[in-house]
């Protein structure tokens, strides 16, 4: 059957909750999941995966490169070779698999939001979800592999059993390249991770001169005001109200999108709403797929309806 290697992430302590991704994507490809990851005190189910690998060295060691080829290399060398090699599909996931597949000549498909085991095709999207491109292994190597958050972690599922664990020797550092420190974002007024009601806005409501009219309607349904990256890039709202994978991953009960057309990093943050209700002008806009209601119309259109309707109009 083969074996996938996952190499985990992990930040201060915490097993990322994206490493789920990896390790469903291993499972659903019918592949022994290996996860490595660094010693520690972290919160794992060891009936995941079926072998975890601990690597006696620190967890900023995680985020070198070089660091992690090294690894890899040494447990190839060792044993037999990994069907796959997966990270996830984050800043530091991505720049670690270039540098492997460059490093070792390995074959690499970044981003992976779909995979169809007859035929061992995995997909990857294109222009915000509307096209898909299909790819598929032609020579007997490892596969290296980014999987994007949010794709695959129902099928980490418990396999029944407890992991077998291991312990392998880590890397002295490298001189060309260390950890220095964890920058943390600097946190201001409201935490959109902590709101029951989001109303997110999107660049399909108009201009900046609409947000207060957005606030109003917010005000009346008891919500909190985010928003996409276009807006925020836009200034039309500040950086901590932007929900994404370059902001922030919300869960709220419900989750009203106005004007949103539904990029694939603005899904990722906010699928795993309970209650996802999309308003955009373009019936074909991505984020259809995901809403458990929609309403194809003007957002600003729309907006002013419901504050009638609240305010009794």
């Amino acid at each position: 059957m083969g074996y996938a290697l996952i190499i985990s992430e992990v930040r201060r302590g915490v097993f990322e909750e994206r490493n789920l991704d990896a390790i469903g994507i291993a499972n659903l490809a019918g592949k022994d999941a290996y996860l490595l990851i660094p010693e520690g005190n972290y919160n794992i189910n060891g009936n995941m995966v079926d072998k975890i690998i601990k690597v006696k060295t620190e967890e900023s060691m995680f985020l070198n490169p070089l660091i992690i080829t090294g690894l890899i290399t040494k447990i190839m060398d060792s044993s037999a070779s990994p069907e796959m090699v997966i990270f996830t599909h984050s800043s530091s996931g991505i720049e670690m698999a270039s540098y492997l597949a460059g490093k070792m000549g390995l074959p690499i498909i970044t981003d992976i939001s779909g995979y169809e085991k007859n035929g061992d095709i995995f997909f990857k999207s294109y222009y915000s979800d509307k096209v898909f491109g299909q790819f598929k292994k032609t020579k007997e190597s490892p596969l290296i592999l980014t999987v994007r958050s949010g794709s695959f972690k129902d099928f980490a599922t418990d396999k029944g059993k407890q992991a077998e664990e291991t312990t392998v020797e880590g890397l002295s550092g490298i001189e060309e390249r260390s950890f220095i420190e964890y920058v943390e974002e600097e946190k201001t007024g409201v935490d959109i991770t902590k709101a029951e009601f989001l109303l997110s806005l999107g660049r399909g409501v108009g201009n900046k001169d609409e947000i207060p009219k957005f606030e109003e309607l917010a005000q009346l349904l008891k919500a909190t005001i985010s928003g996409s990256r276009p807006v925020v890039d836009k200034q039309w709202l500040p950086k901590e109200r932007q929900v994404g994978t370059s902001g922030k991953t919300v869960k709220p009960k419900v989750y009203l999108a106005m004007g949103i057309s539904g990029a694939f990093q603005h899904i990722a943050g906010m699928k795993d709403s309970e209650c996802i209700i999309a308003v955009n002008k373009d019936p074909e806009a991505p984020i259809f797929q995901y809403a458990h209601y929609g309403i194809v119309g003007d957002a600003n259109k729309i907006r002013d309806k419901l504050k009638d309707i609240i305010q009794g109009g």
